[in-house]
């Protein structure tokens, strides 16, 4: 729980104050729930389309207690896209440090399929409506999307440790072109419904390993 204090200016000299309830009271708030909040609606709404007023509702604060802790809604989206991207990759590879780890990438695409017909990824909503015009922004996306790539990298390496995985791959171009390959899986799961087609798809895309 974080604790954030309004700022109410100085207390003139002849305050009266001496009351402990008299004080001005803290605000109090779990800040990891405000910005999962957050993060939630900007995924579904878009940044533009977000206003400060909808971004403070969604995270059950006020707008002091929100600048004691981000400078702005930029910054708030910064923040949100490390949280996410975080949040994914904990997700995805829960257990990809245990048994076969073709199954534990394999389960990766699964979790795509799964959700066919869902919101996108969060990266990638702001890799389109952003990345192209704000520098800082397209940083961000790919700290998130490099996040994935180790997490692929570190797995595939696990895989040709034990033979799972050909020896002779490149480790970081198989690692990239997984996540690039999970990236184009997503946008198509937004669109096509077929579960079978996507899996056919994804299989396609896990044979490299092979």
């Amino acid at each position: 729980m974080y604790r954030l204090v309004q700022n109410i200016g100085p207390v003139p000299k002849c305050s009266l104050l001496t009351s402990r309830d008299e004080m001005p009271r803290p605000r109090e708030f779990d800040l990891p729930t405000a910005v999962d909040r957050g993060t939630n609606l900007l995924w579904s709404k878009g940044y533009e389309a977000t206003s400060l007023d909808d971004l403070l509702l969604a995270m059950g604060i006020g707008k002091s207690s929100f600048y004691a802790v981000f400078r702005s809604k930029r910054d708030f989206l910064f923040k949100a896209l490390d949280h996410y991207s975080d949040r994914v990759v904990d997700d995805l590879f829960c257990d990809a440090t245990e048994g076969s780890a073709c199954a534990a990438i394999a389960r990766t695409f699964e979790s795509v399929i799964d959700r066919a017909g869902m919101e996108g990824c969060f990266l990638q909503n702001c890799a389109i409506e952003l990345a192209h015009r704000d520098a800082e922004a397209r940083v961000a996306v790919r700290r998130g999307l490099r996040r994935l790539e180790k997490a692929y990298y570190k797995a595939v390496v696990r895989g040709q440790e034990t033979g799972e995985i050909r020896k002779s791959a490149d480790a970081l171009m198989l690692s990239r072109y997984l996540t690039a390959s999970l990236n184009g899986l997503q946008t198509l799961a937004r669109v096509e419904r077929d579960r079978n087609a996507l899996r056919q798809v994804a299989q396609t895309s896990l044979s490299v390993l092979k």
